[in-house]
């Protein structure tokens, strides 16, 4: 009997801490339509160095050499199936030339080529950004308002830092150094689209230091956008003008003299 109950008692145990964790888990939820569209200019890249042998782009970071060339970039949902999401990408370059690219998402497992440009709407502070991958790792740091040209914002942050060290071969000498990476990621809360990204890169090998920066951030979008006045103003205003033009009418109507 004691064995029984013994046995009744952790399959209790069991199904309730199932039944805790399923219940905890964050549900993945897409947060944009098809047709939505965000646009990214204040593009900045800044890279100086005075080891001469360095040189832009760094070995392995091709795409800096092209980010420095854009003017802005539009990026608009083509469609969305269950937590895929497919976007266009047009890159403005700066002589007025333009690039077209397709890529995809899952908001849930992370997958796809557009990795990191959206995740799940109305995640919370120590969420993941992905249910696998290297996304499960990284957890939403901070929930905090920021403000954009449309208006101000509820993100979500994430902030990464990494220190590693490093090796240079100068005039015949191995030169051992260290290099250090700060990454910042902004994601509007209630869509889950990146709205603001930054990177910095910073080497320090013997006297020869080298700096890299980029950054963009959202300039405009037609989720965001807020009419002059919303419909409901509208449609209270014309009522209260036919309310006083009624209210006129019958007055003089009343003051009429009978013939």
């Amino acid at each position: 009997m004691k064995t029984k109950f013994v046995l009744l008692t952790l399959v209790s145990v069991f199904l309730l801490s199932e039944v805790i964790v399923t219940s905890s888990a964050q549900e993945r939820t897409v947060g944009v339509s098809v047709g939505d569209w965000f646009k990214y200019g204040d593009i900045n890249v800044s890279w100086s160095s005075n080891d001469p042998n360095a040189t832009f782009p760094p070995p392995g970071r091709p795409w800096l050499e092209e980010i420095n060339e854009t003017e802005w970039m539009l990026m608009s949902v083509q469609n969305i199936l269950y937590t895929w999401i497919s976007f266009q990408t047009i890159k403005h370059f700066k002589d007025g030339t333009e690039k077209t690219e397709n890529g995809s998402i899952n908001i849930d497992t992370g997958t796809g080529d557009m990795i990191y440009r959206a995740i799940s709407a109305n995640l919370n502070v120590n969420d993941t950004l992905y249910t696998s991958g290297l996304g499960s790792t990284m957890k939403i740091n901070e929930t905090v308002a920021r403000t954009y040209p449309d208006g101000e914002r509820e993100t979500n942050h994430l902030n990464m830092t990494r220190e590693w060290n490093i090796t240079r071969y100068i005039d015949s000498w191995t030169i051992n150094g260290t290099a250090y990476e700060f990454i910042n990621y902004y994601w509007d809360r209630s869509t889950g689209i990146l709205v603001e990204h930054s990177y910095e890169e910073i080497e320090e090998v013997g006297e020869y230091l080298t700096t890299l920066s980029m950054s963009y951030r959202i300039t405009e979008s037609n989720v965001w956008t807020v009419p002059e006045f919303p419909t409901w103003t509208s449609m209270l205003l014309i009522l209260i003008v036919l309310t006083v033009a009624i209210a006129i009418y019958k007055r003089r109507l009343l003051k009429t003299p009978i013939h």
